[in-house]
């Protein structure tokens, strides 16, 4: 929300309509919200998903958590990176970051202590696409060493597509089983992967 990027502009101004919230407000529409998106997987660029990010990354700022204006629902426990609701999101970096927190941006859960009942799926999954992202960022060497690199980058496209279905439908789900809602990445703007190319169940 800080760059001149105009898309960034744009959420910068879609954020206004929280600001104007006072705090008690803003803590009551946050804790109501949380008991929408409870109990399921959420792609990460659904609209109710965007709205929530915005007035969250607002009541990081203002401490909303830590005054304790409202109460979230019961099976949000406190994360202990910065004490809001644990709603975890996955990325493909995943093996790196672990789960990401909505509230604050740091890891939520390192990977290690994703419970390991579905972490060894989900490294079987981030390991798979590893190397489909790497295609976007190939040197010019790797590029001439494919031959044809335009096929190579829209074949690896279509598996981000693939694998990223895989995740909405079959990991995020799981993960529903430890945590109150899972949020998961849906788009790769390495690879021009977009939300609406991504078809899944969830």
């Amino acid at each position: 929300m800080e760059t001149d990027e105009p898309l960034d502009q744009l959420w910068k101004e879609y954020s206004w309509a929280f600001r104007d919230f006072d705090d008690s407000t803003l803590a009551r529409w946050l804790a109501q919200t949380l008991g929408q998106l409870e109990g399921k997987a959420w792609r990460l660029s659904h609209p109710l998903l965007g709205a929530y990010r915005l007035a969250s990354q607002i009541g990081h700022d203002r401490q909303i958590w830590h005054k304790r204006l409202a109460t979230p629902p019961a099976a949000y426990l406190e994360s202990p990176c910065c004490r809001a609701p644990n709603l975890p999101l996955l990325t493909r970096d995943v093996r790196d970051s672990g789960l990401l927190c909505q509230h604050c941006n740091d890891t939520l859960v390192p990977f290690d202590e994703i419970p390991a009942e579905v972490r060894a799926a989900v490294e079987t999954w981030a390991t798979q696409y590893e190397p489909v992202h790497a295609v976007a960022h190939w040197d010019e060497r790797q590029r001439k060493a494919a031959g044809n690199y335009d096929r190579a980058y829209e074949n690896a496209a279509l598996e981000a597509e693939r694998l990223l279905a895989r995740v909405g439908s079959q990991l995020a789900p799981k993960l529903l089983n430890f945590y109150p809602a899972i949020i998961w990445e849906d788009h790769d703007e390495c690879l021009e992967v977009r939300p609406e190319d991504i078809q899944s169940e969830s």
